[in-house]
């Protein structure tokens, strides 16, 4: 997620001093952990409805196309990390290759988002979160 005019809310945040950016910092902390746990809900609690198959000793039902995909290895999962980039940043991310393959699809599979439907989750709780701290900070 990108907020516009990014630049202008960072000189408005430096006019507030320490105290704003301390807040805008918490609230973009919350928010990208808040996505990091909605897309891992996600893959973990999402329905699946696609085919069932046996792989070894282990049943597996595989998400349908438009659903996040379903926990099998566990990898999409551990790979999903959050860091924070800089004071007024951050960054949710994924270290599997075939993570993007799975949200956006391929010419052989239809996308399975987990990604994009958490991000537009997230959208109004973080504009909220900002009005309230900036509502706080300014009193």
């Amino acid at each position: 997620m990108k907020v516009e005019g990014g630049d202008q809310l960072i000189a408005a945040l430096r006019k507030l001093g320490k105290e704003g950016e301390a807040a805008i910092a918490k609230v973009v902390t919350q928010t990208a952990m808040d996505v990091r746990s909605d897309i891992i809900k996600r893959y973990q609690r999402g329905p699946k409805t696609g085919v069932t198959y046996t792989r070894g000793n282990v049943e597996h039902t595989a998400s349908a196309a438009g659903e996040a995909p379903a926990t099998d290895t566990g990898r999409l999962v551990s790979g999903t990390d959050f860091k924070s980039t800089g004071k007024l940043s951050a960054e949710v991310g994924n270290k599997v290759k075939y993570g993007p393959m799975l949200e956006f699809g391929t010419f052989k599979i239809a996308p399975r988002p987990a990604w994009l439907p958490a991000i537009e989750a997230a959208a109004p709780k973080y504009i909220k979160r900002l009005e309230t701290a900036l509502a706080r900070i300014m009193k």
